[in-house]
Formats: structure tokens, C-alpha cells, sequence
């Protein structure tokens, strides 16, 4: 790497910290997805010694301290829910009182992941003498370190397969200058800690493909993997992916045809999408700490008709919710920014599909191009799976369980924020002739710092403080 390189990803190191700083600062306490259940498991665990059961917060009022800053915070006001009547007792306990109108956000052993908890509880314990907003603050730290490491890994990550270019500058802005990318991991809760894994996953098979197969970077690999998805379930398309990058590391290895490579990918696709909808039919949209005994009664695999008229408006209807939680939805889902800006966006990024098809056609399928090497085409194929692997994760649940009670929040897709960060680039390079390429970067950076100051300044800062 040479020295300019240092500088600029010392100054990305920077932007992030700063930013993440900012946005720590502006969003007010449990003024985030799932904050609180999260915050008051690490808390049982750490400083009450005891595991966040259904029952314990079924018998457990919330913490004063915790409920006086809902209140100094102004987090009903700002949420747009009506708080609990606190002079009936059965709403002071956890379980009723946040939030008030579902209890499906709290972590409960046996059906959450809780890595990430254990983790977290010692110094939680550690934490214990301050008052509950400043413990909240000091946790919030903790994920900026790791959305820093996160920033960091997909330098190396886009420096691996494209040495020397403005791949990595611009897949590392992206990440940066995403509003609800930095609002998410800059909170208490299991996406930031997932994101990171996932981004050394991607990091470790950049290096395997680029630079060479070692015993410890399988190893690494594996560990990764297995660590993201005991942390959140949304890491999931990892497994996919890893198996695509076997079958493609095969491919390179013993010169398989096109054909053959392309009718493994499209069967590992389908079996995904297939064993997807399995899956999460199976453990109830994937809440289930454990899969079932498999029981004909409970499997409607080819029962359900997934093409009716209310199955297609629930597609419409979790499209649009996700591209808008991908884009800007914060507080509790209420927050959002202005659908004009939405209605542009949807073009440009329709745009930019259109420009990673073209990507695909010419550099990745296309044998005549050698623009890139082969160790390129053969990483850029396993991520461009990986991101459909994550496609799959995301919106195979609303098609499994035909409901929208999964949302998909934009946090979901989190853990392949390298790949979709790094494509989406390519994307839009594409849309411009190549004599002006050397003009991408300059036009990609333009756009993201101010779609990310007219986010900050038009729809979270009037929102919350006005």
C-alpha cells in the first residue's frame, strides 16, 4: 500500500469516527431498532446475574432511571405512540412497557441469539455504578469501534481484488456517507456486531481468491461464518455463499466450463431459495431459537398461493418498506425521509441495476473481456451470489410466512454491506461512457455527502429537535 493510500484511509478512519460520534450524540437514548431490549439484556446478564427469560421480564419493572429518560428524552413524543399508564403496575414491567403496543422486540432467551449479550456483559457489569443513559452512551462506543473496524476491513477487502484503483475510496464512502449504514451501527444491538464478522468473512475470501489459499484463512473463514451466524440469523446467506465459493474455487482450479460453472450457481440459487422458504416456514419467519420436528401439518410449502392478488400487495408493500428503511427510516420505523427524494432514488438505483448487468454480461460471463484477471472474476462471481444469498435472507420470510410482520428493516441487509457497497459502485461507473470514467468518483462522493446532509439536516435533526 502506498503512502497516499495510508492517508486517505487514515482520513476514512476519521470521517467515521466523527460521524459516528455526531450520530451518537443526535439520536437520544432507546431512539433505536430494538435499543432497549438489547441494552436491558446485557444489563440482566451482566449486572443482575440472571437470563433475560420471558418470565424474568414478566416480573421485572423496568428500571427507573429507564423509564425517566423515556420521558426526559421525549422517546413517546418523538415515536408517536402513547406512553404506559405508569400507575398501572402490570405496564411498568419490561414486556408491557416497551413498547407498548408489541412485545415481539424483546430478546428472550431461547428464541434471540445472545453471543452478543454474553459478550458485552462484563463490561456492563463494569459499567454498573454510573446511571443508565451514560452506560448506554459508553455501549454505543463500542459499536463505533467496531463500524470502524468494519470501514477498515472493506478497504482491505476492495484493495484485495482491485489493487491500486478508487474501488476501495468509493466502497468505504458508501458505507460512510449511508445514513441509516452509520444511524444502525452506531446503537446497542446485534446488527453491528454481525455486520463486522460478516465484513472479516468477506475480507478473509477476497484474500483466498486474490492472494492465495492457506490453511488459516479456511480456518478464519469457517470461524467467521459460524461466529456471524450465532450472533444474528440474518447472517444465514453466509452458508450459501461459502458453499458457492467452494464450487468456484473448484471451477478455477480444474478449468470447468462456463456451462458447467453457470448450472451450479443457478441450482445453488434455486436450492437456496427453495431450502429459504423451508426454513423459515418451518421456525416461524426464523424467530425460533430451534427448528421443530418437521410435521406435514405445519409445512405449506406448495399450499399457499404465492401469486394471488393480497400476496402480490404484500410484495409491493415490503419492496417499498425496504428500500425506504434501506434509505432513511429511523427512530422506531416513523422517521422518514421525504418521498420526493425516494421517487428519484428509486430511478437511480433501477439505473444502476441496470449498470451491474451490464458489468456482469461483459467482464464476468463474457470470455472475450480481459479486463480482469481470473482471480478477480472468479471473487466478483462469489460476491454477486453472496449479495443475492442475502436478497433471499431478507424477503424469502414475507413470501414464507405471506405476512409483513418481518418488515424487512434495511439492517437485515447489513451484513452484506460490502458486497452491495462495492456493486453498487460498479453499477453507476457503468452508466458513464469510459472516456469519463476518471469522473465517477468525484460524481459518487458529490452525491453521497450531500443525499447525506440533506438526510441529517432535513429529516432527522427537525424530527427530533424541533
Amino acid at each position: 500500500m502506498f503512502k497516499s493510500d495510508h492517508k486517505i484511509l487514515i482520513l476514512l478512519i476519521s470521517l467515521t469516527i466523527i460521524r459516528g460520534i455526531i450520530y451518537i450524540a443526535i439520536i437520544p437514548p432507546w431512539l433505536g431498532p430494538d435499543e432497549v431490549a438489547h441494552f436491558e439484556a446485557i444489563r440482566l446478564i451482566g449486572q443482575k446475574g440472571q437470563w433475560p427469560t420471558e418470565e424474568v421480564y414478566r416480573t421485572t419493572p423496568m428500571h427507573p432511571q429507564m423509564a425517566a429518560s423515556f420521558d426526559a428524552f421525549r422517546i413517546w413524543q418523538i415515536s408517536g405512540l402513547i406512553p404506559p399508564d405508569i400507575n398501572n403496575p402490570a405496564q411498568t414491567l419490561l414486556i408491557n412497557y416497551y413498547p407498548p403496543t408489541s412485545s415481539g422486540s424483546l430478546v428472550f432467551a431461547g428464541n434471540y441469539p445472545l453471543v452478543y449479550h454474553i459478550l458485552l456483559a462484563p463490561l456492563a457489569l463494569l459499567l454498573s455504578p454510573l446511571d443508565i443513559v451514560s452506560q448506554l452512551y459508553l455501549l454505543r462506543l463500542v459499536s463505533l469501534l467496531m463500524i470502524t473496524i468494519t470501514i477498515i476491513s472493506a478497504w482491505f477487502f476492495t484493495n484485495t481484488i482491485f489493487p491500486q484503483s478508487t474501488y476501495p475510496l468509493a466502497v468505504t464512502s458508501f458505507m460512510i456517507f449511508l445514513p441509516m449504514y452509520t444511524y444502525v451501527n452506531t446503537l446497542v444491538n446485534t446488527d453491528v456486531f454481525c455486520t463486522f464478522l460478516a465484513s472479516l468473512y468477506f475480507l478473509v475470501l477476497a484474500k483466498i481468491f486474490c492472494r492465495g489459499v492457506l490453511w488459516w484463512r479456511w480456518g478464519a473463514a469457517f470461524c467467521l461464518l459460524v461466529a456471524a451466524i450465532l450472533v444474528k440469523p440474518t447472517a444465514l446467506f453466509l452458508l450459501p455463499t461459502s458453499l458457492a465459493a467452494v464450487i468456484v474455487y473448484l471451477a478455477r482450479s480444474f478449468r470447468w466450463k462456463t456451462s458447467v460453472l453457470a448450472s451450479l450457481c443457478m441450482a445453488l440459487m434455486v436450492l437456496t431459495f427453495l431450502g429459504a422458504l423451508l426454513f423459515y416456514q418451518l421456525t416461524n419467519g426464523g424467530r425460533l431459537g430451534s427448528i421443530p420436528i418437521f410435521s406435514v401439518r405445519t409445512l405449506n410449502l406448495f399450499k399457499v398461493n404465492y401469486f394471488s392478488r393480497e400476496a402480490v400487495a404484500v410484495y409491493i408493500h415490503t419492496i417499498r418498506w425496504g428500500f425506504l428503511s434501506f434509505w432513511g427510516l429511523f427512530g422506531w420505523a416513523n422517521i422518514p425521509v421525504s418521498f420526493n427524494w425516494l421517487r428519484v432514488l428509486w430511478m437511480i438505483c433501477l439505473a444502476i441495476g441496470v449498470g451491474c448487468v451490464i458489468f456482469v454480461e461483459k467482464y464476468i460471463i463474457s470470455a472475450k473481456k480481459v479486463d480482469l484477471k481470473y482471480e478477480q472474476k472468479s471473487v466478483l462471481l462469489v460476491v454477486l451470489l453472496a449479495l443475492i444469498f442475502a436478497l433471499i435472507g431478507v424477503y424469502v420470510p414475507i413470501i414464507a410466512t405471506q405476512s409483513i410482520k418481518w418488515g424487512p428493516p434495511s439492517r437485515y441487509l447489513f451484513p452484506a454491506i460490502l458486497p452491495l457497497a462495492l456493486y453498487f459502485f460498479i453499477g453507476f461507473q457503468q452508466l458513464l461512457p469510459r472516456r469519463f470514467h476518471k469522473f465517477t468518483l468525484i460524481i459518487w462522493l458529490v452525491v453521497l455527502v450531500c443525499f447525506d446532509s440533506i438526510v441529517l439536516i432535513g429529516a432527522l435533526l427537525p424530527t427530533i429537535y424541533v
